[in-house]
């Protein structure tokens, strides 16, 4: 009676702790290479977002006289700017149909196809034909990104800087869970002609000189639950374990066996 306990024990232990391997989750950025005391740098190849239609750009025109500034931006009773995510959407200037914007007194300047520094410099460019000492401030109103799938906080995020990383994004929204793959993070992107759907391995170091390390406005990230993985490692761990446990078992049915 007493080996027969023995070996459902050591069964029950093998099933206990090959449950938990699956819960081993993989590291970011793996890569032999690397040593302590040593650097390697990973080139960016940053791909530079470009106006789409439906775009809502935030246009200040700052140097204007009381009267005129007040065609050209939002401000509250007590003078300051108002920030609110709604208002600026609101207030913003849509890019529309034919890929353009239509300001007061200047009127209508296509900006699709620019990129946001480019924009800014050509409504420049359009406000100094019609007002001396102005300084124009451009801003995309409706720069932000989707974190979904297998992390803490899913959900969108507003962007308030010029680039974000996908590292930066995943950090935004808590961080993969212990079961998210993080080899096959899908990454979706809007385009002029539909979305472009890829994965994005962040297992390796390779994904630092990606094209895709930097995300875009409107980019999704979707993180996948790891499946098959855990699986596979529960097997291999579940052998090992199980000759372990058979090993232990003999002897301990040897030296019972001795004692008698």
């Amino acid at each position: 009676m007493g080996e027969r306990n023995t070996v459902i024990l050591g069964l029950g232990l093998v099933l206990l702790l090959g449950g938990c391997v699956g819960r081993r989750s993989i590291n970011y950025l793996n890569d032999p290479s690397l040593s302590n005391g040593s650097s390697k740098l990973f080139e960016n190849r940053k791909f530079e977002y470009r106006i789409q239609v439906n775009d809502v750009m935030s246009v200040r025109v700052m140097g204007l006289d009381d009267a005129t500034s007040r065609f050209f931006n939002v401000e509250q009773q007590n003078g300051m700017i108002n920030a609110s995510d709604a208002a600026l959407y609101v207030n913003g200037y849509s890019v529309d149909k034919n890929g353009q914007i239509q300001l007061p007194t200047v009127g209508k300047i296509k900006l699709q196809g620019l990129t946001v520094g480019e924009a800014q410099e050509l409504v420049q460019r359009k406000i100094n034909e019609y007002f001396n000492n102005a300084t124009v401030i451009l801003k995309m109103v409706n720069w932000r990104i989707s974190i979904l799938g297998n992390v803490s906080k899913p959900g969108a995020y507003l962007v308030y800087n010029n680039q974000i990383t996908i590292l930066d994004a995943l950090a935004m929204a808590g961080g993969p869970n212990e079961f998210a793959d993080k080899t096959h993070i899908t990454l979706m992107r809007q385009s002029e002609r539909g979305v472009q759907a890829l994965y994005v391995d962040m297992s390796t170091t390779g994904v630092l000189s990606s094209e895709y390390y930097y995300l875009l406005p409107n980019d999704i990230v979707f993180v996948p639950t790891l499946r098959a993985r855990p699986a596979r490692l529960n097997l291999e761990m579940l052998s090992i374990l199980l000759a372990v446990t058979s090993t232990g078992v003999l002897l301990f049915t040897a030296i019972q066996n001795s004692n008698r």
